[in-house]
């Protein structure tokens, strides 16, 4: 289409024609347009295989989901939790050695539990 020559410059500044300068803007904006014809080429490519892999590997936990329903469902009973009530009482108490425990250590007192009850 275009006939350059690349052993020398595009444009000659120390004999400036208006017509190498025309050249020159042709030459330019023709890079520019294959420049961005590539990018957006590629780009379209990474889109496609995007795409394909969505509509490959979208579909496969439904796939799964199809055979997972031809095996037979196993239920396994659960196991009940009793629940304990706990009497305020008991709670009381725990907090009052508690704090018992902690002002004995600040005025030198000692204080040990002596007996544990299993509830």
């Amino acid at each position: 289409m275009f006939d350059f020559d690349f052993s020398k410059p595009i444009v000659d500044f120390s004999n400036f024609e208006f017509s190498q300068l025309g050249e020159a803007l042709i030459f330019g904006g023709s890079m520019l347009l294959i420049g961005i014809a590539a990018v957006f080429a590629v780009l379209c490519i990474l889109w496609l295989f995007l795409t394909v892999f969505k509509l490959v590997f979208h579909d496969l936990p439904k796939r799964k989901a199809e055979k997972n329903k031809l095996a037979p469902i196993v239920v396994i009973p659960e196991k009940k939790v009793e629940e304990t009530t706990v009497n305020d009482g008991e709670i009381v108490a725990v907090i009052a050695a508690a704090i018992a425990m902690a002002e004995s250590e600040n005025s030198g007192m000692k204080f040990r539990v002596v007996s544990f009850k299993r509830v």
